[in-house]
């Protein structure tokens, strides 16, 4: 059974969409790793990956939305995803504080630090995702509450 509610030509749509993706985050990645040999490096290397990752997945949701293929058709059983999203969120919290006691316990020094604003820039798509994120909610809440009607 088809869990995301997406209709035969809405399945269609999303995986075209996720295979253009998909080849142009291989096309920049490979034109980021062609332009580093032949000396130019806009950002430092895992940041530059991060980066141009966090950019084609924005533009493969926002290419979703904007095509009606990221939200299905709402089911008539009611549901609340809060349960989900509040043992992920322990998860992850609780994963991260793991990590963050292993890495302190064991002495880990962090090296190469540099200060080119990666970090910024890091910062800035990951809000820039949970916006996004954020709208998409929102418009799923509307379209299960408007076909409630």
């Amino acid at each position: 059974m088809n869990k995301s509610n997406l209709d035969e030509m809405q399945l269609q749509l999303r995986n075209k969409i996720g295979n253009q993706s998909f080849l142009m985050l291989m096309y920049l990645l490979l034109l980021d790793v062609g332009l580093y040999g032949f000396g130019f490096q806009w950002a430092s290397y895992p940041i530059n990956v991060v980066l141009i990752l966090s950019v084609i997945t924005g533009s493969y949701v926002i290419r979703l939305i904007m095509n009606n293929a990221y939200v299905g058709t709402p089911t008539s059983r009611r549901h609340s995803p809060a349960i989900k999203t509040l043992i992920t969120l322990i998860t992850a919290v609780a994963i991260s504080v793991f990590t963050i006691t292993l890495i302190r316990g064991r002495g880990i020094a962090v090296t190469g630090a540099t200060n080119d604003g990666g970090g910024s820039l890091l910062f800035i798509t990951s809000v820039v995702g949970l916006v996004i994120a954020g709208i998409v909610g929102i418009i799923k809440y509307r379209q299960n509450k408007d076909e409630e009607e």
